[in-house]
């Protein structure tokens, strides 16, 4: 069985060989304590004091012992300074290997470590199982192994010992997986799971062809459309796959594979050909394509909710818009009539009760001749509304009905029909849980398709709101498609905020789900904890005790500052109030970056991705998808060749034509097996950290606290119809010489 290539040639070596220190690390790591200098100083041979200290610094560095012949020259000669030795006191040939073995316990206890024996190997194994199990790539299971054995105050052992118990566990792994599969798996069902590896028969009952697509084909894409057909069959398909997924129930249960497990052996068999997937031994085969079933009812589920999500979302921001043009369309028809009732107030009503004041206010007149004055008066200026243009009647419906949401749901209810024809399909075949509080949106839920989508007045109500309980019960009448829009905009407000999940999918599921299990978080606390690094976090009222009392003495440093006179940006006004002041930074003059860059305008886009690479390694992010039995790694110009065509639109094809000596085949083979969402974001976040190492995108940084950020290139899944198909559309649409510019 050929060993599995964890690191490659240059990665290994490194691991195996001391580190390289820059001269402030030699002074920082040779800087030997009293004691250890003791140590070396009871040892027989110059020899042995230099290989002693020098096994110490790399260890203190490393926590890994080497070979002395191994040793750096520059490092040889730096402490050889120190101990006053020349080169002719010291001969490596004379620090053999039981020297070397009884120094080794030395070091290790002076710097509190312990040898790497039997139960520390069992503990090891037992990580590393966890991890495979997480289906995390080799070389990071190895940087882990190195982590926890540093956080456990053990020595690394060589890069072979290490390799060799990734492999065995990853080998014990699979036979574990496939035991079950050859114990639990009927013979029916591997019938059932050999006909996806068959073509599918055409309509017209004819022999399949050579361009005849087989059935696993068919069900490996995901259309990411919200028109109502392709929803359709979206739904048709997960009701197939649904079918599959309980038939495989047990199998799966015995397989005991968690979701990473699932997606790991699931996109092998995307990614594969068939003809790869039938070349593998069975029970492996059966393995792959079981998580393949799983994986897609997973993913088909995902993608319908997100249908549901995205086709809800433009639908009521449509329902929105359109609500807010009538009510700017309806005021702008009131604006004469609300014009007319304030001329109406201000010179006929105002003046009447300006003229009774003067009345009532002449002492000359007594009150008999006041009340008939003030009548007189009245009967003078009667006039009526709406004589004067003023409709108080229908300018006050006007206004009650902005003020209520009628138009707002008389909006939803007309639109409702077109959403259903893509949400009712979902609704029906999805099954929803939920938290407590949404028992009353699941039972509407229940009835809806109990019913199969035709709801009557017995229909529940108790999950609305009473404004939309009063607008779906208008006046005695059961309005069925505002209802069925209410419904549906609260699947996807629960949705959304959590109180409704799924189970069966890979981002919404429960949130305790995502949490480490109840049971093993009482009995593993201290242990995940210290893991994690978090001791000091473990009680929370001991950290917000302390956190509350260097916040008090803050405060009390603060204020007594102030009170000193100490801060000179603080100042208090006649009534206490205060005041702060921004200190003026010093304005610097820098020299022009003109130089530092080259001549030429225009630099090659290959150039840009080479030499972010020399300095960033962004290239190693991107791994193989299946952990062993493949190839040697392609080429970096056949990485660059990929990123320039899939980030330029070019597509792989043409890429390798117009390029020179690319292969296609090799071309697609890496976008295939090394070009993935994960490998992908790992690349972009080894170039975001150079560029966090770097002072020049600090200059413009006014706080330190702020980050200035700019888009990274990541890309994401379109939920709806994608604006590159528009695009083809236009183009299509348009006159031929006709010119298009994109902003």
């Amino acid at each position: 069985m050929p060993r599995m290539k964890i690191l490659n040639t240059v990665e290994q070596e490194a691991f195996e060989s001391p580190p390289v220190f820059n001269s402030v690390q030699r002074k920082q790591y040779f800087d030997f304590p009293l004691a250890l200098r003791h140590l070396a100083s009871s040892l027989h041979t110059p020899s042995h004091q230099l290989c002693f200290l020098l096994s110490s610094a790399y260890f203190k560095a490393t926590k890994r012992f080497f070979a002395p012949e191994d040793f750096r020259p520059r490092d040889i000669e730096y402490v050889a300074a120190q101990l006053n030795f020349s080169e002719k006191n010291f001969d490596f040939a004379d620090y053999s290997d039981r020297t070397r073995q009884r120094h080794q316990p030395l070091i290790l206890k002076f710097y509190g470590y312990r040898a790497f024996d039997h139960q520390m190997r069992h503990f090891l194994v037992e990580e590393i199982a966890s991890m495979i199990r997480s289906q995390l790539k080799p070389k990071l299971i190895l940087l882990r192994c190195v982590d926890v054995l540093i956080r456990e105050k053990v020595e690394v052992p060589s890069y072979f010992r290490l390799s060799e118990l990734i492999l065995n566990a990853t080998n014990s792994r699979k036979k574990d997986l496939a035991t079950v599969i050859e114990r639990t798996l009927a013979e029916d069902t591997r019938t059932l799971l050999d006909t996806l590896l068959i073509q599918q028969i055409p309509i017209d009952g004819t022999a399949p062809g050579k361009t005849t697509a087989y059935k696993l084909t068919l069900m490996k894409k995901l259309s990411q459309s919200t028109k109502p057909s392709k929803v359709k069959e979206r739904v048709a398909d997960l009701n197939l796959v649904e079918d599959l997924y309980h038939r495989l129930g047990p199998v799966l249960d015995a397989l005991a594979l968690n979701h990473e497990g699932i997606a790991y052996h699931a996109n092998s068999v995307i990614k594969s050909e068939v003809f790869q997937l039938a070349r593998r031994d069975d029970e492996d085969r059966y393995l792959h394509l079981i998580a393949f079933i799983a994986h897609q009812y997973y993913r088909l589920q995902d993608n319908l909710v997100d249908v549901l999500i995205a086709s809800l979302q433009s639908y009521q921001n449509s329902a929105l818009r359109e609500h807010k043009d009538q009510c700017y369309a309806r005021r702008e028809q009131r604006n004469p009539s609300l014009a007319a009732l304030l001329g109406y107030l201000d010179e006929t009503l105002l003046r009447t009760l300006t003229t009774i004041r003067s009345i009532t206010d002449d002492n000359q007149l007594n009150d008999a001749e006041k009340v008939e004055g003030i009548r007189t008066l009245l009967n003078t200026h009667e006039t009526s509304v709406s004589n004067d243009g003023v409709n108080l009647a229908t300018l006050k419906r006007d206004l009650a009905s902005e003020l209520s949401e009628d138009d707002y749901y008389r909006i939803l209810e007309a639109r409702s029909v077109r959403i259903q024809n893509r949400i009712s399909p979902i609704i029906k075949a999805m099954t929803f849980q939920g938290e407590p509080g949404s028992r009353e949106l699941l039972t509407a839920i229940q009835c809806f398709k109990d019913k199969d989508g035709a709801v009557d007045k017995t229909a529940p109500l108790e999950f609305l709101k009473p404004v939309e309980r009063e607008a779906v019960t208008d006046r005695g009448k059961f309005r069925v498609s505002l209802y069925k829009a209410l419904l549906f905009l609260h699947i996807q407000n629960g949705v959304k905020s959590g109180t409704l999940n799924l189970q069966h999918s890979y981002k919404y599921r429960p949130l305790d789900d995502y949490l480490i299990e109840r049971g093993r978080w009482s009995r593993d606390k201290e242990l995940l904890l210290e893991r994690a690094g978090l001791q000091a976090l473990a009680n929370p009222r001991t950290v917000l005790d302390n956190l509350d009392e260097a916040l008090h003495a803050q405060y009390l440093t603060t204020n007594r500052n102030i009170l000193d006179g100490k801060n000179s940006f603080i100042t208090f006004g006649q009534k206490g109030a205060f005041s702060l002041t921004t200190p003026t930074q010093e304005e610097s003059e820098a020299e022009p970056l003109q130089n530092f860059f080259p001549e030429r305008h225009y630099v090659p886009l290959l150039e840009v991705l080479a030499t972010v690479n020399r300095y960033s390694s962004f290239l190693d992010e991107f791994q193989h998808w299946q952990q062993r039995h493949h190839r040697g790694r392609p080429s970096p110009k056949t990485f660059y060749a990929g990123l320039i065509g899939i980030g330029c639109t070019i597509g792989s094809r043409k890429m390798a034509r117009i390029s020179h000596s690319i292969n296609e085949s090799e071309l697609e083979h890496t976008i295939n097996w090394y070009f993935s969402v994960d490998t992908t974001h790992a690349a972009n976040d080894q170039v975001l950290r150079l560029i966090d190492r770097l002072e020049l995108p600090n200059i413009s940084c006014r706080s330190s606290d702020r980050l200035h950020t700019s888009s990274d290139g990541q890309k994401f899944e379109v939920r709806a119809e994608s604006q590159r198909q528009l695009l083809v559309q236009i183009l299509r649409q348009r006159p031929r010489g006709e010119c298009l510019q994109l902003y």
